[in-house]
């Protein structure tokens, strides 16, 4: 189990600057890894229509497999285009996926909204820079540093500086809410573990699993 401070700005790409930007990283970062990544992202009560009727809840629930290794994944804080949060992951067996969806729906955790996603993570001067390509919607950008609560102001200044670097600018919470409502609202994305079955999902995103 891992348990870090997530300071992280997101902002979104055009289809142009996602490959630029791709480009550039390979030139002038060191390239970490490709992550392949299905994300079950949880809802306590209900999907909402808008994520403002939420604006307010500092606990973020996944379940995700990324490059076919699954784990549950608990954010504290709350969630905008700036934020820092703390995270902690919990790994387990691909085989236990069945086990851990029953453990969060015996606690009432059982439905939200599926987020499939290729994202190429670079290192550049002490920033990871993801750069996502969210699958039948668009692209994002992630910088990112794990860290803890004495460094997070110093993490906070590092980013800002590589943002301005790279010509990037974070979500402002109007366009963050405009993107994950986009995404929230596809009935064809949602799941309902009281009545779905993680096998149909898993023949639906074979190439997550």
């Amino acid at each position: 189990m891992k348990n870090q401070l997530e300071v992280e700005y997101i902002g979104t790409l055009s289809l142009d600057y996602f490959k630029e930007l791709k480009s550039k990283m390979n030139r002038i970062g060191s390239f970490k890894k490709k992550k392949d990544r299905i994300t079950f992202m949880y809802f306590k009560d209900k999907v909402p229509k808008n994520l403002s009727e939420i604006k307010d809840e500092d606990i973020d629930l996944r379940l995700r497999v990324t490059n076919r290794n699954p784990e549950i994944i608990i954010k504290k804080g709350l969630f905008t285009g700036s934020h820092s949060r703390k995270e902690i992951s919990i790994e387990f067996k691909k085989n236990e996926i069945q086990k851990y969806i029953d453990f969060l729906s015996a606690m009432n955790w059982r439905l939200g909204v599926i987020y499939a996603v290729q994202t190429f993570v670079y290192e550049y001067k002490g920033v990871e820079i993801s750069l996502v390509d969210i699958k039948d919607y668009g692209y994002n950008f992630e910088a990112e540093i794990l860290t803890n609560k004495e460094e997070e102001l110093n993490a906070r200044k590092k980013i800002n500086i590589i943002l301005k670097e790279l010509n990037l600018n974070p979500f402002t919470e109007k366009e963050l809410d405009i993107q994950c409502n986009a995404i929230n609202n596809r009935e064809e994305l949602r799941f309902n573990f009281s009545k779905d079955n993680i096998e149909d999902f898993k023949k639906r995103f074979n190439d997550f699993f």
